[in-house]
């Protein structure tokens, strides 16, 4: 469903005994980011599964301002209100994990545990000049030649050679519906404020990192969060970037172990 907010979401399960873990996808994904994810973690946890703006079945931006991480934790937090819990867990990928990471800062008092994977935008320095130079390049190349451009971003789907044809190929054909100005805007503007680079960032929720140890470019990344973040836990399974779906069984034991052994500081409905 669409929330007084404007961003879709979709729930599995409804009970009371159970609490809920909030999934939010990276750039050029969606709600089906979770396919291969959501049968395994809905025996154990009521799932909210949340399409960024301009994805899957979100609409565009409209106001400005709305483009700010600052404003995407407010309106998670709207879908937490309007469906109940007081606390819930997150687990964000990629730039999602930006996202979600922010909210258990803003709100640790409405969080249980949190889980993230590879997600070098959430760590990288964005006031590097080569960054931004970089950046404006390939926004360019959008505003010019549209969806053929999108079509040659590095993670554009279709490049996705460990994922099942089907959902490659699903996923793939999503991306041609994308609302191109919203995508540009999260590049442009999202991408570098969503940054925890010189914030002191450490958790004060349980958090754990599960690495895809096979993408190699967020390999120094992981290996400085573990000295910057004493408290992180970090798990290094087999995968790279979508690491949730490229090695689906050993992702959702990982992390239904990890939110298990939290489970104890929910409160009692």
């Amino acid at each position: 469903m669409v929330g007084a907010n404007g961003m879709y979401y979709e729930t599995v399960g409804n009970n009371n005994n159970r609490s809920w873990l909030l999934l939010l996808h990276g750039m050029m994904s969606s709600t089906m980011h979770w396919t291969l994810n959501r049968e395994r973690l809905s025996q154990a946890h009521n799932l909210i599964l949340v399409d960024l703006p301009g994805h899957g079945k979100s609409g565009p931006l409209k106001n400005d301002g709305d483009w700010h991480p600052d404003a995407m934790v407010a309106r998670l937090d709207d879908i937490r209100a309007a469906l109940g819990p007081a606390r819930w867990h997150l687990c964000g990928q990629s730039f999602g994990a930006g996202i979600t990471l922010r909210y258990a800062l803003t709100h640790p008092d409405r969080v249980i545990a949190q889980a993230f994977t590879n997600s070098r935008t959430s760590f990288r320095d964005e006031t590097d000049p080569k960054e931004a130079e970089l950046r404006a390049v390939r926004v360019a190349r959008i505003r010019t030649n549209g969806h053929d451009a999108l079509r040659q971003e590095h993670f554009h789907p279709r490049f996705a050679r460990r994922f099942p044809p089907e959902l490659r190929d699903a996923m793939s054909k999503a991306t041609e519906v994308m609302d191109l100005e919203t995508y540009v805007t999260l590049i442009e503007r999202a991408v570098p404020a969503s940054s925890l680079r010189g914030r002191d960032a450490d958790p004060t929720v349980p958090t754990l990192l599960i690495n895809g140890r096979h993408e190699r470019n967020f390999q120094p990344y992981r290996d400085a969060l573990e000295q910057a973040w004493p408290s992180l836990e970090i798990r290094d399974i087999d995968g790279g970037h979508s690491v949730n779906i490229e090695n689906p069984e050993t992702f959702d034991r990982v992390l239904l172990d990890f939110l298990a052994r939290h489970e104890a500081a929910r409160p009692q409905p």
